[in-house]
């Protein structure tokens, strides 16, 4: 067994200037590098469609501090969330965090562990999957030139809109697919790690698990760790 540490966070939701929540981000990160452990991020580390060059400006102690802990022997990791799905592996590996993508299969101790956003696991919400096949190249390709300011003025009045669309319906159609979980782990996968819900669900099947992150609030951050062999859900305060 291993005795190296593995911390998994999602749902951050930076602003697109730092804020409060920013420093207890950067406090965190300074404490998984005293762990030195990894670090797995789950997607919607920020809470704005992320125009790269803006970002990289408006943020760079964050990726500092995630650069340190790669300087530390450790490792910082990225999935993209449908939030900051703008943000590309070249903006990362500059600061040596490892991109993973939307999903990732990961190994601890032998165990086999899918890590997700989690939009990726909602299987009934038909009509992010049909907008993000139609959107989510186009937006691409406009970060590749258009100013953050513009960019992000149209994030934002999606992001109210959608707000609005979600409220209205049946709040079935946004729940994780546990079908489909269940069948991830017929096909042999131990333990399943995700956020995008913003509420804690720890679900037992067999010898496997699942666990969804609840969303960082101000002055409290939930994380997952894995150390001697198991994990644990705890809150970081600073």
């Amino acid at each position: 067994m291993s005795d190296k540490k593995a911390f998994f966070i999602a749902d951050t939701h930076l602003s697109s200037t730092p804020t409060a929540r920013t420093s207890l981000v950067l406090s965190f990160v300074d404490m998984v590098v005293r762990e030195k452990g990894d670090l797995y991020i789950l997607g919607d580390l920020f809470d704005f469609w992320a125009n790269n060059r803006r970002l990289t400006r408006n943020y760079q102690s964050i990726f500092k501090a995630l650069q340190r802990l790669g300087e530390s022997g450790a490792q910082a990791h990225f999935l993209i969330g449908n939030r900051d799905f703008l943000l590309d592996s070249n903006t990362l590996q500059r600061f040596n965090i490892a991109f993973l993508g939307e999903e990732a299969e990961i190994l601890l101790d032998g165990r086999r562990v899918l890590l997700a956003h989690g939009h990726t696991l909602c299987l009934n919400d038909t009509g992010f999957f049909e907008y993000k096949q139609r959107m989510w190249p186009i937006f691409k390709f406009l970060d590749t030139f258009l100013p953050g300011p513009i960019e992000n003025f149209i994030a934002r009045k999606f992001i109210i809109k959608s707000k609005k669309v979600i409220s209205s319906q049946d709040q079935a159609r946004f729940q994780f697919t546990m079908e489909h979980i269940e069948n991830r782990f017929a096909d042999g996968i131990d333990t399943i790690i995700c956020g995008h819900r913003h509420q804690e669900v720890q679900h037992r099947s067999g010898g496997h698990r699942f666990f969804a992150l609840p969303a960082w609030q101000d002055d409290a951050g939930p994380y997952l760790v894995y150390a001697d062999g198991d994990f644990r859900l705890e809150t970081f305060k600073g």
